[in-house]
């Protein structure tokens, strides 16, 4: 296979129009979106051990992962993403694996969002509570139209849409964590820990830590996804990474820690939502509302993010005859990839009621899967294409960018074993039989010597 540099590209300036604003936005959203839903990460361990989650993360997770997806994007600015670097590093049938598990991974995701939002309606609109099964799916669809509108018009408008709704986000935030830092004063309780029944045994839920913590930090290299839309890849996709992961980090530590010391509803108590209830704690009605309505915000920024990331991803897995053909399928206005678009919103609508903690280990076990090929490929594309144009360049030989790896895999590995170990049967089950079916599915299209998108190919690869 030769190497990228020796290739036919397209040129594709027409369609770059994501600025370097524009896509830390768009990564700020499909990594975290904001502090909402991270509210466990203190209930689990408690203050002390959520602190030091969140601070050794980013070192076991965050760093690593920006860093190959800023090397390996730049080296590779196509839609598709890892899925182009896996099908480089292994061949075809990996890239599909790496492809499907990441499509179905974002497209999973993305299903949790209308439910949330819900929940903000009904504690702004009480009667919402009431409503039966059908018609709270029926009001979880409506949501999710109104929030795949920016989709439908193109990635230039998903990108301004995202930089907007994180001001959105972030300014609540602000306000509610300089008014407690300034009225608060139980600095005591950041060293507390978890404990069973409060007073007794230290009981920390480790599953739920490294679960929730995961899911929060998690989404960097999916920036990749729409390389094919950025203008300037080789400068605005390190620079995009770097904001993403210094906004990521701010979101978390500041909110959480106002919330601990102002103590009101203690961090015992608290689930996903606690912060519209310490809002109205430490501000009363109108800032809890403010919080309502930057959930709100983010429920919304982060289905936009995940939807225009999964639709790329499937349009950059039909350009490399990885998917069938119909989906390169893009609108005339705004280069929308419309067919691939309306299946990944398919998913969503397919899974909207799901319960979230099946859906979140779903998630995450589909995540770290692909993950696993994606720091595989960016060691093996380091020994085999070490002529490769790489703008960005990790600044390590193959050795240390090895043991990189090794913390975020062990991670994978754990995510794996607790999805088998403790979730339920059915979990699993859609999870085992999705690896396979992709498994299957390209292990005959090959044999038959097919390309993976149906076509007869002029030769075995």
């Amino acid at each position: 296979m030769s190497e990228p540099n020796d290739r036919d590209v397209p040129d594709d300036s027409h369609r770059r129009v994501m600025g370097t604003l524009a896509v830390a936005a768009v990564g700020y959203f499909s990594v975290s979106g904001g502090p909402i839903g991270s509210e466990g990460i203190f209930a689990a361990g408690g203050p002390r051990v959520g602190l030091l989650a969140l601070s050794i993360f980013p070192f076991l997770w965050c760093i690593p992962t920006a860093l190959m997806t800023a090397e390996l994007s730049t080296a590779f600015p196509e839609n598709g993403g890892f899925t182009v670097w896996v099908y480089h590093a292994f061949g075809p049938f990996w890239a599909f694996q790496e492809g499907f598990w990441a499509w179905l991974s974002a497209a999973i995701d993305n299903a949790i969002y209308p439910s949330f939002t819900v929940r903000c309606l009904c504690s702004l609109v009480p009667s919402f509570a009431t409503w039966g099964p059908f018609p709270t799916w029926l009001l979880k669809c409506a949501i999710a139209v109104v929030f795949a509108l920016p989709n439908m018009l193109g990635a230039q408008l998903v990108g301004r849409g995202a930089i907007l709704l994180s001001l959105i986000v972030t300014l609540p935030f602000m306000v509610f964590t300089i008014w407690s830092f300034a009225t608060s004063h139980a600095w005591g309780v950041l060293g507390q820990v978890r404990h069973n029944d409060v007073t007794g045994a230290v009981d920390i839920s480790w599953d739920l830590l490294i679960s929730t913590v995961f899911w929060n930090y998690n989404g960097f290299a999916t920036v990749s996804t729409f390389a094919g839309e950025v203008a300037q890849p080789g400068t605005t996709l390190p620079r995009a990474l770097s904001l993403t992961l210094v906004a990521v980090l701010l979101t978390y530590m500041f909110p959480l820690v106002a919330g601990a010391i102002h103590n009101d509803p203690s961090w015992t108590i608290w689930h996903e939502g606690s912060f519209s209830d310490m809002a109205l704690s430490v501000g009363g009605h109108g800032l809890s509302v403010l919080i309502t309505i930057a959930t709100m915000a983010s429920n919304w920024g982060q289905f936009n993010s995940d939807l225009l990331c999964s639709s790329f991803q499937l349009t950059g897995m039909a350009e490399l005859g990885l998917a069938p053909a119909i989906f390169k399928s893009r609108s005339a206005r705004g280069d929308v990839p419309y067919v691939s678009l309306a299946l990944s919103f398919a998913v969503v609508i397919a899974l909207v009621s799901v319960d979230f903690e099946a859906m979140l280990a779903m998630v995450n076990v589909a995540s770290a899967l692909s993950q696993v090929l994606l720091m595989a490929a960016g060691i093996r594309l380091r020994l085999s294409m070490p002529r490769l144009n790489r703008p960005y360049r990790v600044p390590c030989e193959v050795p240390a960018l090895i043991a990189l790896t090794v913390l975020p895999l062990a991670v994978c590995g754990y995510l794996v074993y607790n999805m088998i170990a403790r979730q339920s049967t059915v979990a699993v089950g859609i999870v085992a039989s999705t690896v396979v079916f992709g498994g299957l599915y390209a292990a005959y299209a090959l044999k038959n010597n097919k390309s993976l998108d149906g076509t007869v190919l002029p030769a075995k690869i």
